[in-house]
């Protein structure tokens, strides 16, 4: 069985009208203030959560209560289609054309990519700054954390590895260039990274705090390799598995650029899975794995509930980034498509209105967002914008599209209805989302869609930094 991703279409906004700026002041003046931040940042989590609507097997309900119980932003965007630079962006707050991190770098290569070209301080620095003690655990960054970055953190032990833990052989996929591989894996929970981050992060939460924290918790799954215990893999049956419904001349009217630049060499391709009988398998053990990691995110919210917190501490979950299943004829990330720029964005907490936002938003936002709803001052160097108006309900923003890319040149532009890619050869795709929103039909060549692609690639910086190398040492 396969199933059709047009549960959530895109509809054509043209724009809001902002609230005065007095009436603004007045009503975020009235709105109850957060004290603390938790951050749960979840790796390579794609648009299938429950909040979202795009796969019906998924199993979240730790995420879904949350997203009940707070905003979803359901157009919200990685600045970067992987992992080093999306995060980079997210805790600089600025994008990475303007710092040079257009892929992976070592994480003590990204304060001195910044301060390049700004004086800007990351999120748990500037929170520090502020009076804030700052705690994180996981993959927060790239690697993890940056030194100094928190006053306390907890890096991935020797045992873990880099995705751990790990068999001592692989089961299905062989290719040592990526993790990528699948299967039951360890015996029980406890044994798992992620298990342990939130069990850290929840004995964090019931400590007395004199003052206001941040707690970054960065979870591994659904990043690759898929394992885990074989109880979560038993609650999605191989037999019931719905796969994604893929077009098979999908890259026929993608030009040669879009091809080499989403190439993953040493990730499965459809071809391989379907011939091995491998894309259920595949499927399974990643929606095992959304599975496992929201059992670990409900982890940390009853923790947060039992603490008294909950009243006073804003909540932010997000994903640094997408990934494909079969769509594409790819198993990846590594693409300006949807399914590898889309991510899941929800914040929770005091002053928060329930509510779900189809504007498009992106991860840039949240930095400012943070800012505004801890009552901070801004900080004038952050290039995304404070998301507070639309959370509180005292005003919409203008539309405004979003803007990714992944490598040098090579940018996708998100707006209400459109996705533009333009490639630095300057070949293009654009797709309306509204009539095609598996990007199936490549309009670009289409006379009658020039002001729409003029007006997106309006978007695209003009001045673009010099790649940051990565530290090979």
């Amino acid at each position: 069985m396969q199933f059709d991703r047009r549960a959530f279409t895109l509809g054509a906004l043209a724009g809001a009208a902002s609230i005065s700026a007095c009436s603004m002041i007045s009503a975020r003046n009235s709105t109850p203030q957060a004290r603390n931040l938790v951050l749960l940042m979840v790796d390579d989590l794609n648009d299938w959560v429950t909040a979202l609507g795009n796969h019906p097997q998924v199993k979240t309900p730790h995420i879904d209560t949350l997203a009940s119980s707070g905003a979803v932003f359901a157009n919200a965007h990685a600045q970067a289609p992987i992992c080093g630079p999306s995060r980079a962006s997210l805790f600089s707050g600025l994008y990475p054309a303007q710092t040079g991190i257009y892929g992976q770098i070592r994480d003590h290569q990204l304060g001195p990519a910044v301060a390049a070209v700004s004086s800007t301080l990351l999120l748990p620095q500037y929170l520090r700054a502020h009076g804030f003690f700052a705690a994180g655990r996981g993959k927060v960054s790239h690697q993890g954390a940056q030194e100094g970055m928190f006053d306390e953190y907890h890096p991935r032990t020797q045992r873990d590895g880099d995705y751990g833990p790990k068999p001592e052989q692989r089961f299905r996929w062989s290719n040592m260039r990526t993790n990528t591989d699948w299967g039951a894996y360890p015996d029980t929970d406890e044994e798992m990274i992620d298990f342990v981050t939130a069990q850290w992060g929840a004995q964090f939460l019931q400590r007395d705090h004199a003052k206001p924290f941040m707690l970054a918790l960065g979870f591994v799954r659904p990043h690759v390799p898929w394992y885990v215990p074989k109880a979560w893999l038993d609650k999605f049956p191989l037999d019931e598995i719905q796969l994604p419904t893929v077009l098979d001349s999908d890259f026929d009217d993608i030009p040669q650029a879009g091809r080499e630049l989403a190439a993953v060499p040493q990730m499965p391709t459809l071809e391989w899975a379907r011939k091995n009988e491998q894309w259920r398998p595949i499927m399974q053990a990643y929606l095992a794995s959304i599975a496992f990691v929201d059992h670990c995110v409900g982890m940390v919210m009853e923790a947060l509930e039992a603490s008294g917190r909950r009243h006073d501490t804003l909540v932010c979950l997000a994903s640094d980034n997408g990934y494909h299943l079969g769509e594409k004829q790819r198993f990846a990330k590594m693409s300006l498509w949807g399914r590898s720029t889309r991510v899941p964005l929800i914040f929770a907490g005091p002053g928060v209105e329930p509510q779900v936002i189809t504007d498009p938003v992106g991860l840039i936002d949240i930095y400012p967002t943070v800012l505004e709803m801890l009552g901070l001052p801004a900080n004038p160097q952050n290039a995304g914008r404070s998301l507070a108006p639309v959370l509180t309900g005292t005003a919409m923003l203008p539309v405004q599209p979003q803007v990714s890319v992944y490598g040098r040149g090579n940018f996708a532009v998100i707006d209400a209805r459109y996705r533009y890619i333009r490639y630095a050869d300057g070949s293009e795709e654009l797709y309306d989302l509204e009539s095609d929103p598996m990007e199936w039909h490549n309009l670009a060549g289409n006379a009658g869609m020039a002001s729409v692609k003029a007006r997106l690639a309006s978007h695209i910086p003009a001045v673009q930094a010099a790649t940051v190398k990565p530290d090979q040492s």
